[in-house]
């Protein structure tokens, strides 16, 4: 018969290795459960935050909530169809039914996957990423449009599925091969392929614009690669144009974290009478104002640089209300009056500053020609927003 002591002796090696398999089995288990909440606040179709410091990526931003469900019917219905065009463009619609005219209309290119760039630190953004976005803004999703065209068949499909759930009055996406040869992503802003990269953008934000119209008010480009807006920036540029008729097309300041302006093709042409210009120069400019002749094009283009004074300079001491002049815009938020439009401005293809019956011109091609082209409209007006009122562009710019 087993002794006491033998069976004492057995318990204690028996609660020696529970407590040495709890003690095995613990990390295991705390190892599993810190990877499941890794993947669930980071899986690439749920993170829609920027880890930039080890504020935000300990803390965690999350991804903003849509504000506007209580006015949306749980059970909303849409029509969608999917048909390709005569140009061979693949087209889905997707529309809410009986839903009132929506009144703004914001419009994206994404080329391919690279095209919404990311953050430092943080991982790739897609078209989740920039849905959120989208949400942050507090726009009523009811009363607007979204258009997006895109080169690959993956964004495509991906831009499908990822705005089924959202109460968007309607969808418009299209998928369109380029047939020209591709530009590296890292290279789009070398030189020698400017004029090309931004004849193909252009024609691309005008087939995307021209092609989505169609009773809305008001069109708000943002580009792919934007990925902070500041509050109220959309409502304060259609407050704008409701109230004042000449402020028919506006830019904001576009940031980055190490550059303060990030976005130079907004500019405003220093004018005769400004402190940064004195007379001589003052006298000088007036050579790009007119005709200029190909052995002055040189001459022309440096005047030009010269003459420009950018955004973070011409914002500076003034209010959120605060409209100031420019006379060129960048796209990385951009108002249109649709109304401009509907009167045939759109984003030249090709150099429109100088362009006679027989010379093309030297300046002004895409959103750099769009306030050219403007002027000559009455009510055509281009505008930067003062005060704290911004955009911020992703850290990293290359593939």
């Amino acid at each position: 018969m087993e002794s006491l002591s033998s069976k004492l002796s057995n318990l204690n090696r028996l609660n020696n290795s529970n407590r040495f398999s709890g003690l095995r089995l613990g990390p295991i288990v705390a190892a599993v459960l810190f990877t499941l909440l890794l993947l669930y606040t980071t899986e690439f179709r749920r993170r829609s935050w920027s880890c930039k410091d080890w504020t935000t990526c300990l803390m965690g931003g999350r991804s903003h909530s849509y504000k506007h469900w209580d006015d949306v019917d749980p059970e909303f219905k849409v029509d969608t169809f999917e048909r390709t065009l005569h140009d061979g463009t693949v087209y889905f619609h997707r529309q809410t039914v009986d839903n009132i005219s929506p009144g703004i209309m914001i419009l994206i290119l994404a080329q391919d996957a690279h095209s919404w760039s990311k953050d430092y630190l943080s991982t790739r953004r897609n078209i989740y990423d920039f849905l959120d976005l989208l949400i942050s803004t507090d726009l009523d999703f009811k009363n607007v449009t979204l258009g997006l065209i895109t080169s690959t068949r993956h964004e495509y499909d991906m831009a499908i599925k990822a705005t089924e759930n959202l109460p968007f009055a309607r969808v418009a996406l299209y998928f369109r091969e380029e047939q020209a040869p591709k530009i590296a992503y890292a290279d789009r802003h070398k030189v020698h392929v400017q004029r090309q990269r931004r004849a193909r953008i252009a024609s691309m934000r005008n087939y995307l614009m021209l092609r989505t119209l169609r009773d809305e008010e008001h069109i708000v480009w943002v580009d792919a690669d934007v990925v902070e807006i500041s509050p109220g920036i959309v409502q304060t540029m259609v407050g704008h144009a409701e109230r004042h008729q000449g402020a028919s097309i506006m830019t904001a300041l576009c940031t980055q974290t190490r550059k303060h302006n990030y976005d130079r093709n907004a500019w405003a042409f220093k004018t005769q009478g400004s402190n940064d210009l004195d007379a001589a120069e003052a006298n000088k400019t007036l050579d790009i104002m007119g005709p200029v002749s190909d052995d002055q094009l040189g001459d022309a283009l440096r005047q030009l640089d010269e003459r420009r004074v950018y955004v973070n300079e011409l914002i500076e001491n003034t209010h959120d209300d605060d409209l100031i002049h420019v006379d060129s815009v960048g796209a990385t938020i951009l108002y249109i009056r649709a109304h401009l439009v509907r009167q045939g401005i759109s984003f030249p293809a090709s150099y429109v500053v100088g362009t006679t019956w027989s010379h093309g011109g030297w300046s002004g091609i895409e959103t750099e020609g769009l306030c050219y082209l403007a002027s000559q409209i009455e009510g055509g007006g281009c505008f930067v927003l003062g005060g704290n009122h911004y955009v911020r562009h992703a850290d990293v710019i290359s593939a």
